[in-house]
């Protein structure tokens, strides 16, 4: 069974950990996958859970007392919004997402003011929701405006209040911070329209590189999937009659929804895969696609010798993929493992990584056989990342008006510890942002508050989707690696649907 991943399943020291080491006390606040706070005792500073922590941990905080205090200042904190837009409703969806963001805009004042702190982290979720959720608000040119454009254009103001609540928020912070203080303001990624999904396991099928269990009771399934029986036609269905409650990203990922039970017994899913016979799969939302290998999977079933040639084969296959639209071809480049990671670890990365020329079309390695269409309409969030990220600098460390060239994601930890006085580990990845810093300054305390999006949440190995084959009872990633669980298998359960809620499964 896929398991969510938390801070056990990071094999690394954490940020704060290592500046602990060296006496340096943090305030984190929602930082994706930091539930449950490491050290699980004698926290060095004070912790706040992020949207994976379980409804009512006991461990959701470090300082209960400080906690109620903070809740007597800013209401009930949240730590993730439900807002999602399910069609017409995008006016509440904005003023829900405001109140979200000018809670945790508070929440840093407060925490900056009561806490003792060298390094305080905070990730503003807001920002990233409204990106998902909104982007045909603001982009009208968006499949998802087409009719609707006068309606959506008078959410504008909204929309601008929205934001003019990050600027006051963080301009408050920076005027609270001391003389000697560092900001660094960053984004791990940028925001675009999303219009398409490219589902690659359909195209693995297609292809033969995906094998189905060979029964009259598979086969039959198969022959009514090709012909277009699937959830999504269903759910298009319920949709016309108004039945259709939920966005398909929910409805996809949600187990106990009527259609995720007929897709069990009547569809094609993932339960009806021969995993001995395939040879290879999808798995994760950004064009990951695993070799079945043997020795490393846990039904691997493609020799070590042979990987080479299949890597060969899928990507010349892939870049054949037409582009509906231009009748160009759709992706950009296919990358090999080796080519993006590095490491003991390396060899459990994805064999490749395919990147589309146009990111209008997001690729999709979770849902399976929703859809018979390689390419199809996407359904619920209107946005989603880009490559391209923010990073704001302010503070007497810093050189004025420059700017990195080649900054990097990887580069904000090793700059972080820099400015904290705290040597960096050897097997950190990134560099220090030399070309920022003012060489005549001391090094100062540092405040960073990201605004960011959970990265890798999800994972799974290929044995949990066959008909054969057991997973094994602590979890595993897509791999077949130990992932220790955090979670009680109701936790679980319930952090897999709001994962599902908000698109992310």
């Amino acid at each position: 069974k896929a398991r969510v991943n938390s801070s056990r399943s990071i094999k690394a020291e954490l940020l704060w950990e290592i500046a602990g080491r060296h006496g340096k006390k943090t305030v984190a606040g929602g930082v994706p996958m930091s539930y449950p706070p490491r050290p699980a005792h004698d926290f060095p500073g004070f912790y706040l859970g992020d949207f994976l922590s379980p409804e009512k941990a006991a461990d959701f905080t470090s300082d209960s007392a400080l906690f109620a205090e903070l809740e007597r200042v800013v209401g009930p904190y949240r730590p993730w919004s439900t807002a999602i837009h399910d069609g017409g409703n995008e006016a509440a969806v904005i003023d829900d997402l405001t109140e979200f963001l000018d809670q945790h805009l508070k929440t840093v004042e407060f925490l900056m003011q009561r806490c003792e702190w060298d390094l305080l982290i905070f990730d503003l979720m807001a920002t990233d929701r409204l990106g998902h959720e909104l982007w045909h608000v603001w982009d009208l040119t968006h499949r998802a405006a087409q009719g609707r454009e006068a309606e959506l254009a008078s959410l504008r103001p909204k929309l601008i209040e929205f934001w003019k609540t990050l600027d006051r928020g963080v301009g408050a912070i920076h005027a609270m911070l001391p003389s000697d203080a560092a900001l660094l303001l960053m984004s791990d990624h940028g925001f675009g329209p999303i219009e398409w999904y490219v589902n690659f396991n359909v195209w693995l099928l297609e292809q033969g590189f995906i094998a189905l269990q060979d029964s009259f009771y598979v086969k039959q399934k198969h022959w009514f999937y090709r012909r277009g029986m699937t959830p999504e036609c269903v759910y298009n269905v319920m949709s016309r009659l108004g039945l259709a409650s939920h966005r398909v990203s929910r409805f996809r990922g949600k187990q106990s929804s009527l259609v995720d039970r007929l897709s069990e017994s009547v569809f094609l899913s993932r339960r009806h895969i021969d995993c001995t016979r395939t040879r290879a799969y999808a798995q994760g939302n950004f064009g990951q696609i695993f070799i079945n290998l043997k020795g490393r999977q846990a039904q691997g079933c493609v020799e070590p010798a042979d990987a080479r040639a299949l890597r060969r084969d899928l990507k010349a296959g892939l870049l054949e993929i037409v582009h509906p639209e231009t009748g160009g071809p759709l992706v950009e480049r296919v990358y090999e493992g080796e080519d993006l990671y590095h490491g003991p670890l390396a060899h459990l990365a994805p064999d490749l990584t395919v990147v589309l020329n146009d990111w209008r079309y997001r690729t999709i390695g979770l849902h399976d056989f929703t859809t018979h269409k390689v390419i199809s309409p996407a359904f619920g969030p209107t946005g989603d990342h880009r490559m391209e990220g923010i990073l704001i600098a302010a503070g007497a460390a810093f050189r004025q008006g420059s700017s990195p060239c080649q900054a990097d994601l990887l580069d904000i930890a090793p700059t972080v510890l820099h400015l904290l006085g705290v040597p960096v580990p050897a097997d950190m990845d990134g560099h220090i942002l030399t070309e920022l810093l003012d060489s005549t300054a001391a090094p100062p305390a540092a405040s960073a508050i990201p605004i960011s999006t959970p990265g890798l949440l999800y994972q799974s190995s290929l044995a949990s989707v066959g008909g054969s084959g057991a997973n094994d009872a602590s979890g595993s990633s897509l791999s077949g690696v130990p992932v220790a669980s955090s979670y009680s298998d109701e936790e679980d359960a319930a952090i897999q649907q709001r994962l599902a809620d908000l698109g992310y499964l």
